[in-house]
């Protein structure tokens, strides 16, 4: 069967998640690289291993909701907008904790989130055995579902990143100021506590949302490495955002073909791509400094 061929079939069979690993490629590393510029990234550390938990949550509490949990055993999967409640609700509660911590704590934040990562981890692994169905959905959860998308999930996925998108390319320069200078940025009267709220919002929404469908490994993956990788490459902040989506957008591209013929999980899969073009860039890099 020639490439045209296999294109159209594997178009045929996986053009909803294709189409979603492709959206969550461009956003989640622009996401990403706004928390790395704000020096932020620690603090992305552990969020979506508490949106995972969020999600087991949801599958434990999921019999107390008589016309849902009908729904699940009619369809077999839980309706992807009440899982998103837990998920972004997680997501956005840890990451308003963490800030709310770290800018009180003085010691070593590291060991904080590495703390707050494995109580996620615990937290999701408890609940998922709780769960009735959580056995049977516990590898679903921890490895990401975007081959079972469906059109319904696509939208809903595509909206919470739309909006957070929007977000960064419109906010990034007031954001990127009180970073920096916060004190400046509210004497200046910017809308500060405003921005950083929708921030939390927009972004607990994303990773929540990006987390039930293609994974906490993938979601990780793309928040942390295309940054790393345009970081290298330029110096320019206009360029640097361009180059977040191009480098995670190639990632989920790559990798699709890769995990078919070689019948790998997809998420890992595109996390090593995106590994690997962060270690070319890194190499780039390097070579250009000795010329």
């Amino acid at each position: 069967m020639g490439l045209i061929e296999n294109f159209a079939l594997y178009w045929e069979m996986f053009a909803t998640s294709f189409l979603a690993s492709l959206l969550v490629g461009v956003v989640l590393p622009q996401i990403g690289g706004m928390m790395y510029l704000r020096r932020e990234s620690f603090v992305g550390i552990a969020v979506p291993q508490f949106a995972a938990a969020g999600v087991a949550l949801g599958l434990y509490l999921l019999p107390q909701f008589s016309g849902l949990q009908e729904s699940f055993l009619e369809h077999g999967h839980p309706p992807l907008d009440y899982l998103l409640v837990f998920a972004a609700g997680a997501a956005c509660l840890s990451m308003w904790l963490f800030s709310w911590v770290l800018r009180r704590q003085s010691g070593e934040p590291g060991a904080f989130l590495a703390g707050a990562f494995a109580t996620a981890a615990a937290l999701a692994i408890v609940f998922l055995d709780a769960a009735p169905a959580g056995n049977n959905l516990a590898e679903t959860v921890l490895r990401g579902a975007v081959l079972l998308l469906d059109h319904h999930g696509l939208w809903l996925l595509g909206g919470v990143c739309m909006a957070a998108f929007l977000f960064v390319l419109l906010a990034r320069r007031t954001l990127l100021a009180t970073a920096f200078d916060r004190d400046n940025a509210i004497a200046m009267r910017l809308p500060v506590a405003t921005l950083e709220l929708l921030q939390m919002m927009l972004f607990g929404l994303v990773i929540g949302a990006g987390v039930m469908t293609v994974g906490p490994i993938l979601v990780f993956g793309l928040l942390f490495l295309p940054p790393l990788a345009a970081a290298a490459l330029t110096k320019s902040l206009r360029a640097f955002q361009f180059l977040l989506s191009i480098c995670g957008a190639l990632a989920v591209f790559i990798a699709w073909p890769l995990s078919i013929d070689a019948d790998l999980p997809y998420g890992p899969s595109a996390v090593i791509t995106a590994a690997a073009l962060t270690l070319l860039a890194l190499t780039l890099k390097r070579l250009l400094r000795r010329d």
